[in-house]
């Protein structure tokens, strides 16, 4: 049974990859909000920035002996980098396009996050959960744009992720709930910087 929990425990940590996520959302506010991005070229520029390039950091990570090296905590730094660079280039591309004032706030929050999560992990050595980040944001930014119809599935998905990292022992609920915290303090500034007073 034990065996069973951990397997089952490892595949949900899998499946909530931040890019699978941050896919996942893309997906629903193309099918439900298509005027959020205008055309397709735009969602499918956001799928690609915010979710396929970071998703390659996983097989990179094979392939880059000193990260290898460096086991689980190597393949996260190198996933937290790839990130950073998708959203960094996703946050311009809807500056420079430009893309509606509320996609640019998608942007800036997926920004905003990782920045405060490279601050928190790497300068103030504070561990913070990006998987308890990535899980938080579809939840948000799924709300504020579709209502609150599918926050029951979110937080069933919420409290998965929450247990199988509790339960594989690769983060505190501290780190979680630190991770959720960052998430929100993104959208919340991210909403004031492009919503609320543009």
């Amino acid at each position: 049974m034990k065996k069973a929990f951990a397997i089952f425990a490892k595949v949900i940590r899998t499946v909530c990859i931040p890019p699978v996520m941050v896919a996942g959302l893309i997906l629903l506010l193309y099918l439900h909000r298509p005027a959020l991005f205008g055309d397709l070229r735009v969602a499918v520029t956001a799928l690609c920035l915010l979710a396929i390039l970071p998703a390659l950091a996983y097989p990179c990570s094979y392939m880059i002996a000193s990260v290898r090296e460096k086991g689980r905590e190597g393949q996260r730094s190198l996933a937290i980098y790839f990130s950073a660079l998708g959203y960094i280039l996703a946050f311009f591309y809807g500056l420079l396009l430009p893309c509606e004032k509320e996609l640019q706030m998608l942007f800036f929050t997926y920004l905003l996050s990782v920045a405060l999560i490279l601050v928190g992990n790497k300068l103030l050595h504070i561990r913070i959960s990006g998987h308890a980040c990535s899980v938080s944001g579809p939840i948000v930014l799924g709300c504020y744009f579709l209502g609150l119809g599918g926050i029951l599935g979110g937080v069933a998905v919420y409290a998965l992720v929450l247990w199988s990292s509790l339960y594989l022992r690769r983060h505190t609920l501290l780190d979680f709930i630190l991770g959720t915290l960052t998430c929100l303090v993104s959208f919340f500034i991210s909403w004031l910087s492009f919503v609320a007073f543009a």
